[in-house]
């Protein structure tokens, strides 16, 4: 049961970081952002997928300090510019996906 639970987290890291990069390439094809941000705000959410499907806890952990930075940008377009509601969804998935890897490193731990 526990293995499943592992695989099932991992599924649900990785749907959420492909989530985030469809969001952001979203607001792109909306020309609100160019493509060298796109690829350079996709360019560790891509890496992190490696780390999940590693299960390193210490990806988990500094992916989780990577989050913060995104939520304070994020933040800065929904609370101190014009708000979109694409910045909406961007923050609900970044906070969403800061809250889920919070808990990687005791679900990866809970089996070994």
């Amino acid at each position: 049961i526990i293995m499943s639970y592992r695989n099932n987290y991992k599924a649900v890291t990785i749907f959420l970081i492909l989530l985030l990069v469809f969001i952001k390439s979203l607001i792109f094809i909306e020309g609100r952002i160019n493509i060298s941000t796109l690829f350079f705000w996709s360019l560790p959410m891509c890496l992190f997928i490696f780390t999940a499907s590693v299960e390193s806890v210490k990806g988990y952990q500094i992916f989780c300090f990577i989050l913060l930075i995104y939520f304070l940008l994020a933040s800065l377009r929904v609370f101190g510019m014009q708000t979109f509601y694409l910045d909406i969804c961007e923050i609900f998935f970044i906070s969403a996906l800061f809250t889920h890897c919070l808990f990687g490193p005791r679900i990866i731990n809970s089996v070994k």
